[in-house]
């Protein structure tokens, strides 16, 4: 029998969340996995584990997987809590209620950025979510992650033209780019920068190693179109300083 494990990072894990949380645990049927809740906030909270917040969600994902006993998982559901507030939550429910892997891997909603590295499109899961299938997946996951953060407050580095598509996306705009950029300080934009980075290192090592895999179908198809709009809501709506 599978033994399936769900690990949510957040930041100020409220009652608010926790209700949205019980209700997508429910509606997924991952009310049935291990699941604990990792909050990155340093006030104490009793309906969560403290995570030190030092990569963000990075170190969350890390630290969940070693407090939820991955070692006798052999599939584990990895969310920040980005899941409440820019992705159709209830729509990403059914998905995972029915999802069967075919194959061990590291699966999420995959992305293609308009950048070359190497001479290779960049290929990336969207770090809001990560489903690790199989044990080999999950140490292979935990040890890629931390090895790349070894250099989290390091710039990536590949040509002037990923400096500019980076800089151009945290900038923002009706059409493309950050969606929350207008709410950015400088310590903001920073971070954010960072766990960009962040994100395409893993993606670029998990294709390296062949354990990355793209959700596929139209229902992922349908729901990645959806979060496509509420993300372009999203920056109308801070365009009109709403």
């Amino acid at each position: 029998m599978i033994s399936t494990g769900c690990i949510l990072v957040a930041y100020d894990f409220d009652d608010r969340k926790q209700k949205l949380w019980d209700a997508f645990l429910k509606r997924s049927g991952l009310i049935h996995s291990k699941n604990i809740v990792i909050d990155n906030c340093p006030k104490e909270n009793s309906m969560a584990i403290r995570g030190s917040n030092e990569f963000y969600e990075f170190s969350g994902y890390i630290e969940g997987l070693e407090k939820v006993g991955s070692k006798d998982l052999d599939k584990i559901f990895l969310f920040n809590d980005t899941l409440f507030e820019h992705h159709a939550n209830n729509m990403w429910a059914n998905f995972f209620k029915n999802i069967i892997p075919g194959k061990e891997g590291i699966y999420g909603d995959g992305r293609i950025e308009p950048v070359l590295w190497e001479g290779s499109p960049l290929k990336i899961l969207a770090s809001w979510h990560f489903l690790l299938s199989g044990k080999v997946s999950i140490i292979d996951f935990s040890k890629t992650l931390k090895d790349i953060l070894v250099d989290f407050d390091k710039p990536l580095v590949i040509d002037d033209a990923y400096n500019l598509y980076r800089e151009k996306y945290l900038s923002g705009g009706i059409f493309h780019g950050y969606s929350l950029s207008g709410k950015l300080n400088k310590e903001d934009s920073q971070r954010k920068k960072r766990c960009i980075d962040t994100e395409h290192r893993l993606g670029r090592e998990l294709e390296k190693k062949g354990k990355m895999i793209f959700y596929s179908g139209f229902q992922y198809q349908f729901i990645h179109l959806l979060d496509r709009y509420l993300s372009f809501y999203r920056r109308f709506k801070n365009h009109l300083g709403l």
